[in-house]
């Protein structure tokens, strides 16, 4: 068997726990775990009329699970790409995939449950849409 990302055999994390960030203006996070290889928590979008600043997630694969709302998620070298979340839903975003997102159902608490899986830091704020980022730029 491999190595575990996590030392511990459980660890439950409550929120009054969870640590600011890393955040993009109109996406707030908060972090449940985080070490060299994962990280995991909540993000709030609030960015409602426009998106939220376009951002990759650098050398981290993510997972997203939709938890209240609905959301629209743009990405692709102009942007040109765009698909929703709802409740229930879950997405795959490719490490290095600028995108923002945007509420478009929904007033407070739009909320998701995001894992990355990489290494280095799992943000990057960019001031628009363009080709995935070359990864290799991180190792």
């Amino acid at each position: 068997m491999g190595t575990s990302l996590l030392n511990d055999d459980i660890i439950c994390v409550s929120p009054k726990d969870f640590i600011d960030g890393p955040n993009t203006p109109g996406q707030p996070r908060v972090t449940a775990f985080e070490n060299e290889g994962m990280w995991a928590g909540i993000t709030t979008v609030i960015a409602k009329g426009s998106p939220s600043q376009w951002h990759h997630h650098a050398d981290h694969d993510s997972v997203m699970y939709m938890l209240s709302g609905q959301i629209r998620v743009d990405w692709g070298e102009d942007g040109e790409k765009s698909f929703t979340m709802a409740p229930g839903d879950f997405a795959f975003f490719k490490r290095g995939v600028i995108h923002p997102a945007e509420v478009i159902l929904g007033d407070e608490d739009i909320r998701f449950v995001a894992v990355r899986v990489g290494k280095g830091e799992t943000v990057i704020n960019v001031d628009g849409p363009g080709s995935n980022v070359d990864v290799s730029s991180f190792e």
